[in-house]
């Protein structure tokens, strides 16, 4: 395998039977269907793959492949620490790849499904194998940003899904949510404040707003979706607890723990070992 820094590789593999690969991951994983036919297998439910598909897999252990045919895999595994601070937005990047670990289903099939932005997607995809190839300079950040262009792609994807599941009345509190979602972890943009200006509501009507368009408070829907990337960051990443716990504005893994046994009956230790049983 080759690597252009530890928290980011590229590897090729073009295999006849799909061999268990004995590591534990601490990386996120986008696979690419070069070519050949067989069944993707994630949380132990198959579906068929082929050439041009795409996936994003957060956990080494929750899936593999029945190759039918022989196959050709492009992987591109990166880290949450490969956008470091001062190279692009890490506020824009980490909201992005917490959005989608909070909101993936990790079942088998591909995150992209609308035919337009899957076309953009497999241009990305070429993008990335081009740059990496020619090791020019310039490659590695344009990289990074291809990188960011297809995980934004997978987070409209995944909020389609989201809408197609989930629909408000008022068109004007699901773009609310929408937002909400995508800057979760920015804490000077899920103000009310900042909230209530953006989307033209009186900041003194902005809870009774939410909480009739929710059915729940906003401070409690905020926490309730903290808590859902918290669960998904302990079970799919090797993040250290109280990593996460700062990430996501809690004072320290204590904090944490407390805020999520109240929610899900569970603490962060029991959620993680859920991926390990």
């Amino acid at each position: 395998m080759e690597h252009i820094k530890d928290n980011f590789s590229i590897e090729i593999l073009e295999c006849t039977q799909w061999t268990e690969r004995n590591r534990k991951n601490n990386f996120f994983e986008l696979v690419y269907i070069l070519k050949g036919h067989g069944q993707h297998i994630a949380n132990h439910l198959p579906t068929p793959y082929q050439p041009g598909q795409v996936f994003l897999l957060p956990a080494a252990k929750c899936h593999a492949y029945d190759i039918e045919e022989k196959t050709t895999f492009l992987f591109i595994r990166f880290t949450t620490h490969y956008f470091a601070p001062g190279i692009i937005d890490y506020t824009q990047w980490i909201n992005r790849i917490n959005f989608i670990l909070a909101n993936h289903d990790y079942l088998p099939g591909e995150l992209v499904t609308d035919p337009d932005d899957k076309v953009q997607l497999i241009r990305f995809l070429d993008i990335i194998q081009y740059e990496y190839n020619k090791h020019e300079s310039c490659g590695p950040s344009i990289i990074r940003n291809t990188l960011v262009s297809i995980l934004a792609l997978i987070s409209r994807n995944i909020q389609k899904k989201i809408q197609s599941t989930r629909s408000y009345k008022d068109r004007r509190f699901t773009h609310l949510i929408e937002y909400i979602n995508y800057n979760l972890l920015d804490p000077d943009k899920i103000t009310v404040k900042h909230l209530a200006a953006q989307f033209h509501i009186p900041a003194t009507y902005f809870s009774e707003y939410f909480s009739r368009n929710a059915d729940e408070t906003f401070q409690e829907y905020i926490l309730r979706s903290k808590i859902r990337i918290a669960a998904s960051r302990a079970k799919y990443t090797t993040a250290p607890f109280l990593e996460i716990a700062l990430d996501l504005g809690f004072t320290d893994s204590s904090h944490l723990n407390k805020v999520m046994k109240k929610y899900t009956g569970k603490n962060m230790r029991s959620t993680r070992q859920e991926m390990q049983e």
